[in-house]
């Protein structure tokens, strides 16, 4: 085992933990709405941004596994920049759905009422991660054009969507956007593997 594995190993601890508290509380969120399902009214909305957050924790599960032979992931200020991504990922995940099935049986309800909450710290997550992608890139060979282009494309859109999210209030534009994000998403992580 290098030196360098070893090294990540040792701050994943810390990575899985916020990780998987992320994805703990959209599951117990979750639950506790299937055990009061017949007093909650459903939205599609809701339940998508719920699954996009989960989906950001996973993918956020990869990219660390992605960037595991790099330097650069092993110092003190690039760790604190994966640790405040991860917090706001949690303020996400915890935002998607209600916390007690007494705060709001009404899901449509609770995303117009929470969801410049949750885009805003959307917004602030893809910021942080868009951050840590040009600290990245600028360390890389270059790569051919078409590819470089797509990166970034991949890199910056989910900022701008949520941007979009965040600043409208109108249903079938979220539908829209949240479509876009996951396209996004799937594109960017399809071919993702942890071998």
């Amino acid at each position: 085992m290098t030196p360098e594995i070893r090294a990540f190993e040792y701050s994943l601890g810390l990575f899985a933990v916020l990780i998987g508290i992320a994805v703990a509380d959209i599951a117990m969120s979750f639950h506790r709405l299937l055990r009061h399902r017949s007093t909650v009214k459903w939205d599609p909305l809701t339940l998508l941004s719920a699954l996009y957050a989960l989906l950001m924790a996973v993918c956020m599960w990869f990219d660390i596994w992605g960037v595991r032979h790099f330097d650069a992931t092993r110092t003190f200020p690039f760790y604190l920049t994966i640790i405040a991504a991860l917090t706001v990922l949690f303020l996400v995940a915890a935002a998607s759905l209600p916390d007690e099935s007494g705060d709001s049986n009404d899901l449509r309800e609770y995303y117009a009422t929470n969801r410049r909450y949750i885009w805003s710290l959307v917004a602030l997550f893809q910021l942080i991660y868009v951050g840590q992608g040009f600290y990245f890139m600028r360390g890389m060979p270059p790569l051919p054009k078409w590819l470089d282009v797509l990166l970034n494309v991949q890199m910056i859109a989910p900022f701008g969507l949520a941007l979009i999210l965040l600043a409208t209030k109108s249903r079938r534009l979220h539908y829209i956007v949240v479509g876009v994000l996951f396209a996004v998403m799937m594109v960017h992580y399809w071919p993702a593997s942890i071998n």
